[in-house]
């Protein structure tokens, strides 16, 4: 069994420079559950070639949607699944589907949410969302030893959760202001590497 200062979630995995893998160069993996059995985590800062509204028609929603949201790529597995990133305390844990990270902050692939998200999409009320709700598209899963051995290696830094990362900072910069949760810029971890390659 885990202490609990070996749990990595609720936090976020900043991808290394160079990580040397294209499915998360320059990524930041939001880390939702972490155990023996393995980890589950999502990408939020890829963006997929779709929007949010071709997402919606895609999917069966209708076929009239242009919001031009952006929908993110959340990882390679099962890149056809769809998530819910949000600020929902009110989403329950025991509800189908709804996965708690931290106290506030929620991933969903229920039908429901989707229906909600839809619904939203064609009323045109998505832009002022109070639960700053995000799709993702896959998710990015370690094996059990797998995460900890890649942080070992170097390929990941965890740092804890910060939802302004989530939800306040463009995309493009998520990567480097998870760096600064640290104290850090990319470039410093790339010379310590070098350096202790020398």
């Amino acid at each position: 069994m885990k202490s609990e200062a070996s749990v990595l979630a609720p936090g976020f995995l900043i991808a290394s420079p160079p990580l040397g893998d294209p499915n998360f160069d320059r990524t930041v993996v939001l880390l939702a559950v972490h155990s023996e059995s393995g980890a589950l985590g999502f990408v939020v800062n890829r963006p997929a070639p779709m929007s949010l509204g071709e997402l919606l028609s895609f999917a069966g929603y209708g076929s009239d949607l242009k919001d031009p949201t952006p929908v993110y790529l959340g990882g390679p597995v099962q890149p056809s699944s769809g998530w819910i990133l949000c600020l929902d305390p009110n989403l329950q844990a025991d509800e189908s589907g709804v996965i708690p990270v931290g106290a506030r902050v929620r991933v969903t692939s229920s039908r429901s949410a989707f229906d909600a998200l839809a619904a939203d999409a064609v009323r045109g009320s998505i832009g002022v969302d109070p639960r700053r709700r995000t799709v993702l598209l896959g998710y990015s899963g370690w094996g059990p030893g797998q995460l900890e051995r890649e942080i070992a290696s170097g390929a990941w830094l965890p740092t804890p959760l910060d939802e302004r990362i989530l939800f306040d900072v463009a995309a493009d910069q998520r990567w480097e202001q998870a760096y600064a949760l640290l104290g850090l810029r990319p470039i410093d971890v790339m010379s310590m590497r070098s350096i202790g390659e020398a």
